[in-house]
Order: C-alpha cells, then structure tokens, then sequence
C-alpha cells in the first residue's frame, strides 16, 4: 500500500515491495497471482479503511447533515492519508473507461451515499419541490468536496510520484467552504423573481481555440495517411488506453506501414498528443460554432452549453471518450504537457463562463465566484457519475443523455431558489448546467 500510495501503480515496484515486507519476491507472486493482484489487495483495504463509516447518527436537518458528514469524512480521510493517496489515484471522474480499481472504489463508496440519505428530515426543505432532488444536491457537494480532499493528498504525494509535494488538506477550510455552500443552498443564488438583461453578451472563444495547438502543432498540408493514423489512434487510445495501444495496432487499422507512425509524428507520446488536441479542436470547434452571443444569465447559459456538449457528446463519442480520459489520467509521457494544457484552459475557460454574465439577479451578499463554484462543483460531480454509470455499459446508451440534461436544468433551479423554507424565485424551469466549453 504504501508503494503504491508512493509512487503511483507504474512506477511501484515489486522488489522494493517485497524488501520493504521482509519476503522473497516470489512469496508476493504466490498470495497475489501479479502486480496487479497485489494492488487489488491493497486497494480492498484501503477502501475498507477510507470508506468505513463510524456508526454515530447524522443530524436530520439536511444543512446540519452536509456539514456535518463533510466534516467527518475530511477527519477519516486526513486519519488515514497512505490508504487515502491509493484510493484517490484511481477514484474515478471525468473518466469514460471504468477499469477494475474504479470500479472497486464506486462500489465501495456507495453505502456512504445510502448513509447521507437515510433519517433526513424532509421538513427542511421548502414545498413544492422533489425532496429526492434536493437530497441529491446536498449529497453532491458533499461528494464533490471529498472528492477535493482526495486530490489534494495525491497532489501531496512526493514531486517524484508526480505530485506537488504541498501540503494536502487543511480541515478547517474546508469546513468553512462547506458552511458557505450550506447558506447559499438554504436560500438560492437569486433574489426572487430576478431576471437577468435580456441582452446577449458576446464572448470571443479565439485564444482558447488556439489552444490544443500547443500539445501539438497542426500539420501542414493535406496527407490523407496522416489523417488516417490520427484517426486510428484515436478510436484505439479512446478505446484501449495509451499503454494498451501500439504502434502496429494503429498501422494497422490505418493501413498504412509502421515507419509511417513515426515519421509523421516521430514518437507514441507525440502522436497521443496530436490526437488529443485534434480531438480538443474538432469539439471545441463544434460547441462554438452554435452561438454568437451566449445569454447573459449565468445558470442559463450553463444549462444551454450543458446541453450543447451532450448533443456532441452524442455525435463523437470516441472524441469525447479520448479527451476525457487524458484530462483525468494522462500517460506519463505527456503528464506534464496535458497538465499546463488544463491549466491554462481551465483558466480560459472560467473566463468564457463569466464574461458578460449579469450579475443583477444575485441575492445580496452572493459572490459570484462563490456562486460558480457552487454549481460547477454540483454539476460536475453528476456529470463525472452519470459518465461512470454509461462507461459501465458497453456500448454506453448515448440515448439516455437527453434527461441528463433535463436533471441539470432541475438541480440548478434548485440552486437558483434554495433549498429550505422562505422566499423563493419564480419557477425552476430556468436552470443551468454543470458543464463550460469543451476542456474547460
């Protein structure tokens, strides 16, 4: 465990395994069948330790509860960082491959999940909405806080692993972060009634579309072989994974010779780059070609683009499948290229989502970085899951993602109204989505 927790799964070592436990290497050989049998023991145990539950009852009031079972969890979670680093290397999101460790970690999990619903008080919540929903959104920001908590303890893992060696969670900010969502979900975002300008905001998405030309430039000319090992790497990475894919297989499926691989691409890692950001291009390029000018209320504009990106989702599956899964796990051999891409993104893409959004809706006091989080942090982590439940079936049922998107617009009513008892907006029809421009 503590190999792995260490080092990462690639880079861990079986000798160093076997030293560290006082044995011949072939006695790990002899209990665990492989590498990864060992990592399967370890993994069961870490999630024994992290996901264990003490017993003690939660508060009915929902509020109280999210508090409360945040807080608990951090303690368990910061009690037991060695186990907590393994689980959270494979805790699964944004990731369309299941493989057997997240698969592992999602069972694990989900009796907590039954521990947060079961006893609530409904009374909490105001009438004329679904206590089911409501309940989910609370159970979301808790999710998605420890799912935080999780990162930063891999993230603290020695800069040799790939972490950056800082500090990893402090408690009482968290703690504070989770008192502040728990007012905002108690009385909504917006004032009752509001209405944002009608007005469209224009956006201009040009520097963040130029950004995938910085994982690889684009190619000059018009070479159809090329064309087609990029295609063939992409359907054979989205589907196989980076160190399931070879050289031969792609020449294959392309129909072309090996040497071509490398001479147009001159190396795998250089290639799963330039299929990445072909990928990030050609979905990017398709989200903003739909608009113009997105509205300038943020939840709606959310819900919109939300829904944009299933309907592409649902055209380039394969695109989306191979982009997600080298934002969440990529290669070692391109970590640090996929890491400044993300960065930079995801900063560009924070500006596209509140460049020109009108904040006059806001309730007093509401900060709208605060107000984004809060939704991002809902919606992403109901994404992230509804994206495990369709990567679990094969082929995923694409036709189901029309009511994901009815879900969204649902959960950020919610938000936009509150939650609790007292005065409310108009309707819940208007919501938003969890979900920004493609790699953002």
């Amino acid at each position: 465990m503590e190999e792995f927790a260490r080092h990462g799964y690639d880079a861990a070592s079986t000798n160093r395994i076997a030293q560290r436990a006082q044995v011949a290497k072939g006695l790990l050989f002899r209990h665990f069948g492989s590498k990864e049998g060992v990592l399967d023991a370890a993994l069961q145990q870490a999630c024994d330790v992290v996901f264990a539950w003490d017993g003690k009852p939660l508060p009915g009031d929902p509020f109280e509860r999210l508090e409360a079972f945040v807080a608990r969890r951090v303690a368990r979670i910061t009690a037991h960082p060695v186990h907590a680093r393994l689980v959270a290397q494979f805790r699964p999101r944004l990731t369309a491959v299941l493989n057997a460790p997240a698969r592992r970690i999602e069972t694990a999990y989900a009796p907590l999940r039954a521990v947060f619903r079961d006893g609530v008080d409904g009374r909490s919540f105001r009438a004329g909405i679904r206590h089911e929903a409501a309940l989910e959104v609370l159970l979301l920001v808790a999710e998605g806080l420890e799912g935080r908590v999780l990162d930063a303890l891999w993230a603290s893992a020695p800069v040799s692993r790939g972490g950056t060696g800082a500090a990893g969670v402090e408690a009482w900010a968290v703690h504070q972060q989770v008192q502040g969502f728990a007012r905002l979900l108690r009385h909504g975002l917006y004032r009752p009634g509001a209405r944002a300008s009608p007005q469209p905001a224009p956006v201009d998405p040009a520097a963040f579309l130029e950004l995938p030309a910085r994982l690889a430039p684009a190619p000059r000319g018009d070479d159809q072989r090329r064309e087609r090992i990029l295609g063939a790497a992409q359907r054979l990475f989205a589907q196989r994974g980076y160190d399931g894919t070879t050289a031969e297989a792609i020449a294959a499926q392309a129909g072309v010779a090996k040497g071509l691989i490398f001479h147009h691409f001159g190396s795998k890692a250089a290639l799963y780059l330039s299929a990445v950001a072909d990928a990030i291009t050609r979905i990017s390029t398709a989200f903003f070609q739909e608009e113009e000018a997105p509205e300038p209320d943020l939840l709606q504009r959310l819900l919109l683009w939300t829904q944009r990106k299933i309907r592409i989702f649902q055209k380039e599956p394969t695109l989306y499948r191979l982009v997600l899964s080298a934002f969440v796990a990529p290669p070692p051999a391109v970590r640090d290229a996929m890491g400044q891409y993300l960065a930079e993104g995801t900063q560009r893409g924070w500006g596209l989502i509140l460049d020109g959004v009108d904040t006059a809706p806001f309730r007093p006091g509401v900060e709208l970085g605060q107000a984004v989080e809060l939704v991002m942090l809902v919606l992403n982590t109901f994404i992230d899951r509804t994206l495990r439940a369709l990567a679990a079936q094969s082929p995923p049922p694409l036709e189901v993602l029309p009511s994901v998107a009815e879900r969204v617009g649902e959960y950020l009513g919610l938000l936009r109204d509150g939650l609790a008892p007292g005065e409310t907006g108009q309707g819940a029809g208007a919501g938003g989505g969890g979900a920004g421009p493609p790699g953002a």
